[in-house]
């Protein structure tokens, strides 16, 4: 069967689309992982698009470990000192 395909050509549709950072046509599009767009391979990182979806995540998880380090840390040795304070 592959080798039916290789034999025609016109069997072989090449798929392609436009980055979605640059506009270039490109004959492999990456797709992110986050946004789920199209990029060439020079854009196909999240930071060479500058993600949006990459931003928001990591924008997230800064302000979840502010709020942990805000309320003592998640340690067993913080925790303890947490539970000291409040009979002492």
């Amino acid at each position: 069967m592959i080798a039916n395909l290789l034999g025609k050509k016109s069997s072989l549709v090449m798929l392609q689309e436009k980055c979605a950072y640059c506009g270039d046509m490109t004959d492999m599009p990456f797709e992110c992982n986050y946004c789920k767009d199209p990029f060439c391979s020079e854009h196909r990182l999240p930071e060479e698009h500058r993600c949006v979806k990459l931003t928001q995540i990591r924008a997230k998880r800064f302000g979840e470990k502010r709020k942990i380090i805000r309320n003592g840390g998640m340690g067993k040795k913080n925790k303890f000192r947490r539970m000291l304070g409040r009979f002492g």
